[in-house]
């Protein structure tokens, strides 16, 4: 009799909380796509380049990792005094001009605009800093038996005093086997510089690279000498990539997109040929 009404209880209790339950209505907060920039302009480069996208929602029935390319978008840069309006590209999804019909130089300040026919409309201002042409380096193998075609590259440069810079070198090498029938291309970033602490000192930053068996091998070597918003950008694109694991605290971008996101950011390079 005891299990019986033991039971019965049991049973009064789910019919209860099964009464009281109901389905949630929670109003989730509208937020607008809003336009996403990408794009660096240089001295150095033959093209200038603009990727525009949709940024997705956080509460959306989407893919919120798929970034549709904006097609219709109307991109302008201007210096000041001069201003073009770049063409889309729908072959690699980018607007674009050639950089001597607008040529990058260093000092200038430079104007983004970007505005859609259904009313987004941003904008973004950067600067071109002057090329720092005091890099040096030697380049010398390790003498490790299990790595014979592996060197170490010493880089330095010095900073010019008084000024805020930022830094990055890169090193770019095209290999070639069997002539010319295979092509391989190897590029390393180092990380990111700020003479905040350096000020008029010098710099010093040495990376291991790769001579691959091959009838030639050359490499450049590049010392990026950059506005902070490039520094900013890439110093937290690099905190997002490394965060890691589920329980890691989320980054925050930065971004001088003023009403969207992204980057708009001037660099210079100088560049020195490297024969390993």
């Amino acid at each position: 009799m005891n299990k019986i009404l033991c039971s019965l209880v049991i049973a009064g209790f789910i019919l209860f909380f099964q009464g009281c339950t109901k389905d949630a209505d929670v109003k989730l907060p509208v937020v607008d796509s809003k336009l996403v920039i990408n794009a660096f302009i240089s001295p150095q480069d033959s093209i200038i380049k603009v990727m525009v996208s949709l940024s997705q929602p956080l509460y959306n029935n989407s893919n919120s990792g798929l970034y549709p390319n904006v097609e219709n978008a109307t991109v302008q840069i201007n210096d000041g005094v001069n201003s073009i309006t770049l063409i889309y590209n729908s072959a690699d999804n980018y607007y674009s001009i050639n950089a001597s019909q607008f040529p990058i130089v260093a000092g200038g300040i430079y104007n983004l605009t970007v505005y859609t026919p259904d009313g987004k409309n941003v904008n973004a201002s950067t600067s071109v800093p002057a090329t720092n042409s005091s890099l040096s380096f030697s380049a010398n193998n390790i003498n490790d038996p299990n790595q014979p075609e592996t060197y170490t590259i010493y880089a330095t440069w010095n900073d010019s005093p008084g000024i805020e810079d930022y830094y990055r070198i890169n090193y770019y090498s095209k290999q070639f086997y069997d002539g010319d029938i295979d092509t391989s291309y190897y590029s390393q970033f180092s990380e990111h510089y700020t003479d905040k602490e350096n000020d008029g000192k010098t710099f010093n930053q040495h990376f291991e690279v790769y001579k691959m068996n091959s009838t030639g091998s050359a490499g450049e070597l590049y010392l990026i000498r950059a506005t902070k918003e490039y520094y900013l950008y890439h110093t937290k694109l690099m905190e997002a990539i490394n965060s890691g694991g589920p329980f890691s605290e989320p980054v925050q971008m930065f971004t001088n997109i003023n009403g969207g996101h992204g980057i708009f950011a001037g660099f210079n390079q100088y560049k020195l040929q490297v024969f390993l």
